[in-house]
């Protein structure tokens, strides 16, 4: 049996995103999240047929000073089927944040880049639950 071996550049990005609906103690459920994603991937590629993105989702929790929030990391990288060049991954990454966070009703996300971290925010509100 023939092994093909594809060697691209690596980059990589997470972002992470609570799952309550606003400040809210509603929760999105896992499967309404992966459809909101596939609907973001899918209008990338139709703005940009070059950038398809593969992202894994992991189950997680945000916890800060009092806010314990289930949440969900999205993972992605420069898969090697469908590779991209780095500046349109980074544009997809963000594209897929944003219409995350409107579909999903998030005031702020985080996106960490291996060079950078961006945090996006509607506005400057935070969780009632936290305490400065």
């Amino acid at each position: 049996m023939k092994i093909n071996q594809v060697t691209v550049p690596s980059y990589t990005a997470e972002l992470t995103i609570g799952l309550n609906k606003g400040y809210s103690e509603e929760a999105w459920k896992v499967s309404e999240l992966k459809a909101k994603l596939i609907r973001a991937q899918q209008k990338l590629k139709v703005m940009n047929d070059q950038i398809l993105l593969s992202t894994k989702v992991t189950l997680c929790d945000i916890v800060f000073i009092g806010q314990d929030e289930p949440s969900a990391t999205l993972g992605f990288i420069n898969y090697p089927k469908f590779p991209i060049e780095h500046e349109l991954f980074k544009k997809g990454v963000i594209y897929i944040a944003k219409e995350l966070m409107f579909d999903l009703n998030q005031n702020r996300i985080v996106i960490v880049f291996k060079d950078k971290t961006i945090m996006l925010e509607v506005n400057s509100a935070i969780d009632d639950k936290i305490k400065l």
